[in-house]
């Protein structure tokens, strides 16, 4: 029989005492250090789709950031309007989804966990993640597509008209704003989970 081995991530070690030696002692049976692909927890189930979600999320909206950019230094409306329309789409297709994911899946763990939902203590970290989370949430839900739809909608026009107005501006000062504060908060969020104790 094998001697214990360290553990070695992404397999399940099934051991068995050793009854010829001493009882603290274990080793692993032939199959061992085989693969268990039928064996996967829930936790790990909801950490796998929470940090999907938190990759789609952060991911595109980066992403997206830049894409805008790029096109406004071209000073073609129709490269512009595309831009714009291209990021309220996908605002309101793959990154909503990346959002429902991440915040379902989050609610999901802690369950699991037992630590409760929105408590201070004695968990902080796990406290200021959620409650950002939620925050991220909700300024992306209520402000950052709402204006992303209105933003796209005022450089098509500009594009038709060739005539750039106010609220093209406000829309795009409005949509930096928003979308920086929410890159922020999933910086933090990201940073909290990765030095949480234990």
């Amino acid at each position: 029989m094998l001697e214990m081995v360290p553990h070695i991530v992404g397999v399940r070690q099934r051991v068995t005492p050793n009854t010829t030696q001493d009882k603290n002692t274990r080793t692993l049976d032939r199959i061992g250090l085989a693969p268990d692909l039928g064996y996967m927890d829930t936790r790990g189930i909801f950490l796998f789709l929470h940090l999907v979600g938190l990759a789609i999320w952060f991911g595109a909206t980066l992403v997206l950031a830049l894409l805008t950019i790029r096109a406004k230094r071209t000073d073609n409306w129709s490269v512009i309007s595309f831009a714009y329309n291209a990021n309220s789409q996908i605002l309101k297709g793959p990154v909503l989804v990346g959002m429902l994911l991440n915040i379902v899946s989050g609610f999901g763990l802690t369950a699991i966990g037992g630590f409760g939902y929105f408590q201070p203590t004695p968990n902080h970290w796990l406290f200021q993640m959620q409650l950002l989370g939620i925050v991220a949430f909700a300024l992306a839900l209520l402000v950052q597509i709402p204006n992303a739809g209105r933003l796209a909608s005022a450089a098509e026009a500009i594009a038709s008209t060739g005539e750039e107005n106010t609220s093209f501006q406000q829309f795009k000062k409005r949509n930096a704003v928003v979308s920086s504060l929410n890159g922020l908060i999933l910086l933090l969020v990201t940073l909290l989970g990765a030095l949480r104790p234990g």
